[in-house]
């Protein structure tokens, strides 16, 4: 526009010479061509505007615009630092480590030097890792549910409808098994008449080998009796063979082969023994006896 304004102003006074112009008429002319070069500019200014403001459509109010890109480039600053800078070869493992060391360096950046910079560099790539374990997650229970096999739940369920299910047919194989034990092991109840916890623990000792049809065998070790087992066995040296040191104590005995498994030593309750008894039958070897017992 400027160049338009010489141009008409070397063209204004070639006439003026020419034509001999006064001076005050020349200045009025020149006037006129600058009112004219500014009308041209503000015109044009007003054009691109307006076509800029529609090409970008409804956008809304724009006073918060300058913002939302400054967040924008900062976003793709933080996606660029949280590329994996690794190939596909590369070990896995190596790769956790790495991500591990930058998220933590980031962080002590942003602990040391509290700036906007580095607090965002730190939210986006915690964030990454974020998205990544969700990733894995996702994939995971994806895989569980297109292989049943591998879905815990099937064997342990978590849904408390399923598990009032799964605990009562857990207990029903427990009763099961301790009353096939009950067909093959001998109880023993060591006891002593001056034990206060002799006396609580032998009603529970009682309904217990009832419930079971267990018959069980009180032997006092000071030869006197509980009102739940008036019939008593004297200590013949079993409870030093058997290495029995603290009362009371509940033992399954085979009669046979001198297997034993120790129920219980203290005062406990039915759900402990029965707990007791399905671990240890499960888990622990029952201690083999070299000598001979007769009932």
């Amino acid at each position: 526009m400027m160049a338009v304004f010489s141009m008409q102003c070397l063209v204004l006074r070639n006439l003026a010479e020419a034509f001999k112009f006064p001076r005050p008429l020349i200045k009025i002319l020149k006037q006129i061509c600058f009112l004219f070069v500014f009308l041209n500019i503000e015109c044009w200014a007003l054009n691109t505007a307006s076509a800029s403001f529609f090409e970008k459509r409804a956008e809304g109010w724009h006073w918060y615009e300058d913002a939302l890109k400054a967040n924008k480039v900062e976003e793709e600053r933080g996606q660029k630092l949280n590329q994996p800078s690794h190939s596909l070869s590369a070990n896995p493992t190596q790769v956790i480590e790495d991500q591990r060391k930058k998220l933590e360096q980031k962080l002590h950046a942003a602990i040391i030097e509290p700036t906007q910079e580095n607090l965002i560099a730190y939210i986006l790539a915690q964030r990454a890792l974020m998205d990544q374990s969700q990733r894995f997650s996702e994939a995971w229970k994806r895989v569980v549910m297109m292989t049943p096999s591998l879905d815990e739940t099937l064997i342990h369920p978590v849904d408390q409808n399923a598990r009032h299910v799964y605990y009562d047919e857990q207990h029903k194989d427990l009763q099961q098994r301790i009353k096939k034990l009950a067909q093959e092991y001998g109880l023993f109840f060591f006891f002593r008449k001056n034990c206060p916890y002799c006396h609580g623990f032998a009603p529970i000792v009682r309904r217990f080998s009832e419930k079971y049809g267990w018959s069980v065998l009180a032997i006092s070790l000071d030869e006197g009796t509980l009102p739940e087992f008036p019939h008593v066995k004297r200590d013949n040296g079993i409870a030093t063979r058997l290495q029995i040191a603290h009362v009371p104590a509940l033992i399954a005995l085979h009669p046979r082969t001198g297997k034993l498994i120790p129920l219980a030593y203290g005062m406990v309750s039915e759900s402990e023994i029965e707990e007791r008894a399905d671990i240890i039958t499960k888990i622990i070897p029952f201690r083999a006896q070299t000598e001979d017992f007769k009932r």
